[in-house]
């Protein structure tokens, strides 16, 4: 995976959502990029969502977990 690029900023956060800005002559996400997040707080993500991904270190999906919420 590969790091973020500098130029990238979270400019707010709202409930599931990251609002984020980009130089305009940098290097922008495309359609099928991944990214990765962590969660504010836990409850948000569990009442949302009834599985979850298990993501090793070097991004490999190894798993999955079910939540009960």
């Amino acid at each position: 995976m590969q790091a973020t690029p500098e130029s990238w900023k979270v400019k707010a956060l709202s409930d599931q959502h990251t609002h984020m800005v980009f130089d305009a002559q940098g290097i922008w996400p495309q359609v099928g990029d991944p990214v990765a997040l962590g969660i504010s707080h836990p409850c948000t993500t569990f009442d949302k969502w009834r599985w979850m991904a298990i993501i090793e270190d070097d991004g490999r999906i190894s798993g999955a977990i079910s939540t009960h919420f």
